[in-house]
């Protein structure tokens, strides 16, 4: 086993495209795993962009030659990054599927996934589809060359969901999956917290649901809006938080739109769930739900699509959220909405059962079983 010194020694080339906590779960969870893995390794970071400066990492400026479309900027930067790191690290570790990696975090569903549960005749039509789309071709053989060479490799996925759709892709992974969960962090003490009831003139007796998501259609803001449209009660307020086109988003109700608040990206999540009563996250596909964690560690109760869509959703009972069965039914999401704002004990019963939980899953975990992956990497190598 190598001590902390002995690791000290070895060179990390951490890419990913984006470096940054306000962006979207795969992009936070590399920040907060980086910052552990600097007071042990010496951490390099290859990325286009970067909004955090942590004192102990080594940073790289890739060229973003083009932003769009995004699979010629990865098939781009897959190429620098690996002109870049080439003999020259101990291990590359990449959170974005470029094709020369040692180490792979998955964040998301293999694109393979839709071939694989797919029968003949479909399959037939999507390869002569993808035949025809530069894109899909590009993010096909970029897994191909992730999945490549499995043998000299370590892979680490963020939760069962993810690993069993990784599994059913590719089988040859078994027993070559590390699954590191993202981390929490509990902060009751806020140097500079931001009461968003008071800065958008939201009533002190209102109750606020927050909505976070890069994705809204994906993450189920119509279902949310639909739900409000059929509760149509004026004290209930709605926060959206992060990026997606709101003006694709119907809303037929005055009083809804009304008591909706579109506010972007924020680099203060944290007051955003302190100003808020719950949290509302009806996603139809979320390997992990970073959000939820984060909603949970700021004692938030929340109500979230079940395992079946969301990965997170594996730890949780209805004792510590309130469970969606099918996250497109606004009846569903209606009924929900109004069990949690009508009856604060169960609000501060699931808020205090879910904190349980949230505490058990944190980033010195996180941290080791990526060491793990790391070791059993340089084992093989």
């Amino acid at each position: 086993m190598k001590t902390n010194a002995d690791r000290r020694q070895i060179r990390i080339a951490v890419i990913i495209r984006n470096f940054s906590s306000y962006g979207g779960g795969a992009e936070r969870y590399c920040v907060e795993l980086t910052k552990k893995l600097s007071k042990i390794y010496e951490v390099h970071i290859f990325s286009q962009e970067n909004t955090e400066r942590l004192p102990e990492v080594f940073f790289h400026k890739v060229p973003k030659w083009i932003n769009k479309p995004r699979f010629l900027n990865l098939l781009l930067f897959s190429y620098m990054t690996n002109k870049s790191t080439n003999n020259k690290f101990d291990i590359i570790h990449s959170h974005d599927r470029v094709s020369h990696a040692n180490i792979y975090t998955f964040h998301v569903p293999c694109f393979k996934s839709k071939w694989t549960s797919a029968n003949t005749m479909k399959k037939i039509s999507l390869w002569f589809g993808a035949l025809l789309s530069p894109r899909e071709l590009t993010y096909l053989w970029l897994e191909k060359k992730v999945m490549s060479s499995v043998a000299q490799k370590s892979f680490i996925s963020v939760s069962e969901y993810l690993s069993l759709n990784i599994l059913q892709n590719y089988p040859k992974l078994e027993g070559n999956i590390t699954i590191a969960y993202p981390g929490s962090e509990i902060k009751n003490d806020m140097a500079t917290f931001t009461d968003y009831r008071t800065k958008l003139k939201i009533p002190k007796n209102a109750f606020i649901l927050v909505f976070v998501a890069h994705g809204f259609k994906r993450k189920g803001l119509p279902a949310v809006i639909k739900a409000l449209e059929l509760l149509e009660n004026s004290h209930i307020y709605l926060i959206v938080v992060g990026r997606g086109d709101a003006t694709k988003i119907k809303i037929s109700s005055s009083l809804v739109k009304k008591n909706i608040f579109y506010i972007g990206s924020v680099d203060d999540i944290n007051s955003v769930y302190k100003s808020a009563n719950a949290l509302v996250h009806p996603t139809l596909g979320d390997t992990y739900g970073m959000v939820i964690v984060e909603a949970m560690s700021n004692n938030l109760p929340v109500i979230v699509s079940s395992s079946k869509y969301c990965g997170f959703s594996e730890h949780l009972s209805n004792k510590e959220a309130l469970l969606i069965e099918n996250p497109r039914d606004a009846q569903e999401i209606k009924t929900l909405i109004k069990k949690i704002y009508k009856n604060p004990d169960l609000r501060k019963s699931l808020s205090k059962n879910a904190l349980r939980i949230v505490k058990q899953i944190n980033w010195e975990e996180s941290l080791k079983q990526t060491v793990k992956a790391y070791e059993n990497y340089l084992k093989k190598n």
